[in-house]
């Protein structure tokens, strides 16, 4: 038998810390990351074991920030 597909709520804030934008990524109520300029690149900010990674674009950074809690959930 094939699971269904679950569906999960992720909202993206944008907000302001020391004059640089940042980008909460939630699931629910729960704050799971964050995304942050970092000079020319971007800085995906994981808060359960405040891992870090370096990316490209914003956009690849929320996708960093997803991919590391499914895979890292338990």
């Amino acid at each position: 038998m094939a699971k269904k597909d679950k569906k999960i709520e992720v909202n993206v804030k944008d907000i302001e810390r020391r004059h640089q934008p940042v980008q909460q990524v939630f699931i629910g109520k729960r704050l799971i990351g964050e995304v942050l300029a970092d000079g020319n690149r971007f800085k995906a900010l994981l808060t359960a074991d405040e891992s870090e990674f370096y990316v490209r674009s914003q956009e690849e950074g929320l996708e960093v920030v997803l991919q590391q809690y499914h895979l890292h959930q338990g």
